[in-house]
């Protein structure tokens, strides 16, 4: 089997799949040292997505200090607020990991987008918002070049 995809946008290099499941994706690019992150849909409790922090430790183990992350949120529909701390403890070990700068493509749902922003602000590292996949990786691109 092919640990290598190419995610939903073309602008997006082949990477090495950690995890993909109904609710999200996580691959690793280890050229570029950038995690590629997908949201998709809706999550309707922490039952949903029982291995996400551990799925997200097993793509931590593959990174160096100052990667960079691509968040692709656009089919995502807002999440229940109880499952806001499962984000924020992701990206506390995100940070933890030595996490540089975080694209984030913006879901089409209002109230996610919302969600989304409230959230990402706590973690206090550099970050943009983008409507495709594109522009953010070349966002990315651009502060490692």
């Amino acid at each position: 089997m092919d640990n290598k995809t190419q995610y939903n946008d073309p602008s997006i290099p082949a990477q090495q799949h950690v995890v993909r499941n109904s609710c999200y994706e996580i691959g690793y690019d280890g050229i570029r040292n950038r995690v590629y992150f997908s949201i998709l849909g809706f999550w309707k409790n922490a039952d949903s997505v029982p291995d996400f922090l551990n799925d997200w430790d097993k793509a931590l183990q593959l990174v160096r200090s100052g990667f960079t992350l691509l968040v692709d949120m656009r089919t995502m529909i807002t999440h229940p607020h109880q499952l806001n701390r499962l984000h924020e403890e992701s990206q506390r070990r995100m940070k933890a990991a030595g996490l540089s700068r975080i694209a984030n493509v913006m879901p089409v749902d209002k109230i996610a987008s919302l969600q989304v922003a409230d959230i990402v602000k706590q973690i206090e590292v550099p970050s943009q918002h983008f409507e495709t996949c594109e522009a953010a990786q070349q966002w990315l691109n651009e502060t490692i070049a």
